[in-house]
């Protein structure tokens, strides 16, 4: 309501002065826009209120102060109108007039600048209500922000005089803002708050309009400027007003000028009132600077020690300020020294070690809230900041503070030191790299009895994206010692062997496959002749233990791994331990598999890995493939049986193994054996329901022994199948299954046929197709 009629009276008598102006009639312009200035008297609006009146006078005010200016082109003197302004009958106006005619008076070169600029900031000391003197000195501000001696200025060159006219205006206005505070009631004193911090940009902007000086060069920032801004800071004792003047310090002034009067800075915040948040002033400085260094690397001079002088004054800080506080500070100072001196990890190492002997002496267990919070930053800048976590894990104060956290933020920083390590370019090259690592990321490795009441249990698709990271840090294990090498595998189970069974799963299997490579690379180095430090058996039967430790929880994988380690003992020709290999596998799949698709699953597997070996001994061989037959005969489901059966087949015919006469393992009757009882299971299944397609992959297995040169397997078995085949897709109703079978037994009939027709057609003449 005030406000629309300040501005309705403004409207009007702005309207009157321009009319007035336009005709010629200055003394009924002066006094139009005399009641006009009358509004900013008023003490009835809030600030942002006063501020949108104050806003549309002065945009109304350059009309005057465009015609005064024209007066003067015309031949006036500016003296006559400065004087003339003054009869105005209030304080108010009589100043805001004073103030226009003296900034067209600046412009007229009549009377210096210095002089007409110092009387004006003289007289504006006659409005002392607070929030009409920040104004009227704001408006005083605005006219003359163009007009102000400077290098280059068209009104004097004498930076001084500009200087000590914002310093004085400065210095009231702070002393009228300041003011504000201690007028009126205690009950208000949170409104006169909320209003001041309205109101702290009218006093910034005199800063402001200082670091914009041309001629204010670092030396006369440090012995002219810099010191009469501190002293009305620290003289006004208001928290305020010293915790905004600080920061807008910080803020306006160039970062050069700040590395110049860091002790000066420093000192002062050591002055300042208790309430004044002293550590967000630092903080601010610091991460400032500290960007400062990182985009200008060359700009800092050489002898400023930032980091000593920060150092000092935190360190003197820790006594007044709390523990979170103290902490908050040593992230500044952190992130100030990653930003300012990345490659001198043995100061963010001192940092760590005082943030280390803080947390001690508190007493505290672990920490929560914002104290929590700082040392999860603690933790997380360096890493992010410097890239090599290793390097980082490894300092010596480092480490412990991470016990300080509770899980969920312990485990927070460990999964960012395991993705950083994962993707980053230096490997670990040591056990007790490893040892430092692992145990530093402890949280993802393994459960610790005193967390259970943090813990949150995570889904599987969670817990296996967490371990996918530490699974990829098992890859970034490298040295060319193979007996450091397999120390560092030794250390690394160690550590997951504590994770328990879901962890297990995803963390030894890569470490198996990487302990069959070291074999591997070891046994060629054995047959060079050349020294090593551990044998490549040595490396079989740890990973024959490193499996053992995941049968217990993940029996399928292990027996998968289990034949993998088969697979690399025969290729490092080592029969008598890739015949132990296919033993545990097989307990295993006796004791712990029960499932008829897993073991489904599991035979061919077998089967694949027997015939790919070429190392073991025939009596062996011999043992493994009967067994593997009577487990695939021990199959649930009569389908199965029939396909497994068949597929052993391959066993009794496998050209790789051969006696010691160098003659292959082809034993005809049984492969004949297995065919036949694979028939006879076929013919069972036919009595459940059509499965035609059995009897169609029976007779391809036939045609393949047959074109081996199988004596055991003639054109009758042949014969017999194909019209049994055809005696059957005659009733087979049609279906999308029984299509595919059809097609099926066509390519088949089609390939026989193509035998008959072809170089073997004497092999194939007594088939009737």
């Amino acid at each position: 309501k005030w406000l629309e009629e300040g501005k309705a009276v403004t409207k009007q008598q702005a309207f009157l002065m321009k009319r007035a102006l336009d005709n010629g009639n200055l003394r009924d312009g002066l006094k139009y826009a005399s009641n006009m200035l009358c509004e900013m008297r008023t003490g009835l609006l809030s600030p942002k209120n006063f501020y949108e009146l104050y806003i549309m006078i002065a945009d109304e005010m350059r009309h005057l102060e465009q015609y005064f200016y024209d007066e003067w082109k015309r031949g006036r003197r500016m003296v006559e109108l400065y004087e003339l302004v003054q009869h105005a009958g209030n304080i108010v106006p009589r100043l805001f007039l004073l103030i226009s005619v003296g900034s067209v008076y600046v412009r007229s070169k009549e009377v210096s600048a210095r002089d007409i600029l110092k009387d004006l900031v003289e007289m504006c000391r006659g409005v002392q209500h607070p929030m009409r003197g920040l104004f009227l000195r704001n408006y005083l501000l605005h006219c003359a922000r163009d007009k102000l001696p400077d290098v280059g200025s068209d009104f004097g060159d004498n930076v001084a005089d500009s200087v000590d006219f914002l310093m004085l205006n400065f210095s009231e206005m702070n002393k009228l803002w300041v003011r504000m505070q201690h007028q009126g009631p205690v009950r208000d004193r949170e409104r006169r708050e909320k209003e001041r911090l309205d109101l702290r940009i009218l006093v910034g902007t005199n800063l402001v309009r200082l670091s914009n000086l041309e001629g204010v060069d670092c030396d006369m920032y440090k012995a002219m400027v810099l010191p009469r801004i501190l002293e009305q800071v620290i003289n006004c004792k208001d928290q305020i007003a010293q915790q905004y003047l600080m920061e807008c310090i910080i803020q306006v002034f160039p970062d050069e000028y700040h590395l110049r009067t860091l002790d000066e800075i420093l000192d002062a915040c050591s002055q300042l009132q208790s309430g004044v948040d002293v550590k967000a002033v630092l903080i601010a400085l610091m991460n400032r600077l500290a960007l400062f260094a990182k985009n200008e690397p060359g700009s800092i001079p050489p002898d400023v020690n930032m980091l000593d002088i920060f150092h000092s004054h935190v360190t003197r800080m820790a006594a007044s300020v709390d523990l979170a506080g103290i902490l908050d500070l040593q992230v500044a100072l952190l992130n100030f020294a990653m930003g300012f001196a990345p490659e001198k990890l043995d100061y963010v190492d001192q940092i760590l070690q005082v943030c280390g002997e803080q947390l001690a002496a508190s007493g505290s267990a672990r920490v929560d809230g914002a104290a929590e919070r700082a040392v999860v930053s603690l933790l997380k800048t360096p890493l992010i900041s410097h890239g090599n976590a290793l390097t980082i894990i490894l300092l010596e104060h480092y480490a412990p503070l991470i016990n300080y956290l509770p899980f969920s933020s312990r485990k927070e920083v460990a999964l960012l030191a395991a993705r950083m390590m994962s993707k980053g370019s230096v490997p670990m090259s040591t056990p007790e790299e490893v040892d430092a690592l692992l145990s530093f990321v402890q949280p993802l490795v393994k459960d610790v009895a005193e967390d259970e009441g943090e813990r949150e249990e995570l889904d599987d698709e969670d817990l296996e994206a967490e371990q996918s990271v530490i699974a990829c840090i098992i890859h970034r294990m490298a040295n060319e010692d193979t007996g450091i090498l397999f120390q560092m595998y030794v250390v690394a189970r160690k550590h997951f062997g504590q994770g328990g069974g879901r962890r297990i799963a995803h963390t030894l299997a890569p470490l198996v496959f990487r302990s069959l490579q070291l074999a591997l690379a070891i046994k060629k180095l054995e047959i060079e002749g050349q020294e090593v430090a551990v044998s490549s058996k040595k490396l079989f039967g740890f990973s024959l233990e490193t499996i053992k430790g995941l049968a217990g929880s993940e029996p399928n994988k292990a027996l998968r791994l289990y034949l993998q380690g088969a697979q690399a003992a025969n290729d490092c020709e080592e029969d008598k331990i890739a015949y132990e290999f296919l033993s545990q596998a097989f307990i295993l799949y006796e004791d712990e598999v029960s499932d008829s698709k897993v073991q489904m699953e599991l035979i061919p597997i077998f089967i694949g890995t027997l015939c790919n070996l070429t190392h073991l001994d025939i009596e062996d061989y011999d043992t493994l493939i009967t067994n593997t037959t009577k487990h695939a005969a021990r199959l649930l489901k009569k389908p199965d049986q029939c396909r497994a059966i068949y597929q052993c087949s391959h066993l009794f015919w496998n050209d790789k193994i051969k006696d010691a006469d160098g003659k292959p393992f082809q034993d005809g009757k049984k492969v004949l054996d297995c065919l036949q009882r694979s028939l006879k299971i076929a013919d069972v299944c036919m009595q459940s329901g059509p499965h035609v397609s059995l009897f169609v992959e029976i007779l391809n297995q036939y045609l393949h022994y047959f074109d081996a040169g199988n004596d055991k397997v003639t054109v009758k078995y042949l014969q017999g199948l194909v019209d049994l085949i055809t005696e059957h897709l005659a009733n087979l109703d049609t279906s999308p299954e029984s299509l595919a079978v059809k097609a099926h037994y066509a390519s088949t009939l089609a390939h026989m046929k193509a035998k008959k027709e072809g170089d073997e057609a004497e092999k194939f003449a007594e088939l009737s197709i």
